[in-house]
């Protein structure tokens, strides 16, 4: 019962990474180029506030680099149940 509750801890912590990762935002306040980029530790996407001719409001999405990110995220999670479970079946050994 408590290797289930573990497993279950460790999932929920990792979602809530992965969601947190992937809407990660930062915002560079450039004298020509204010944008926002999305995404943690793989950038995927670029929101583009102002450019040097003025305000402008453009997306610019890489599906393939937020698949990327999202797959990292999950490999910590797979990663981490395959700890999880080597620990606790040697344990009741």
């Amino acid at each position: 019962m408590r290797v289930l509750f573990i497993r279950l801890i460790w999932i929920v912590i990792c979602s809530s990474l992965t969601l947190m990762g992937v809407g990660w935002g930062v915002k560079y306040d450039w004298p020509d180029f204010v944008h926002v980029d999305y995404g943690f530790p793989v950038k995927w996407a670029t929101h583009t506030l102002i450019t040097f001719t003025g305000p402008a409001d453009q997306w610019t999405v890489d599906p393939t680099m937020l698949l990327l990110d999202i797959a990292l995220w999950h490999t910590a999670l797979i990663v981490g149940i395959i700890i999880l479970e080597i620990k606790y079946s040697r344990s009741k050994d």
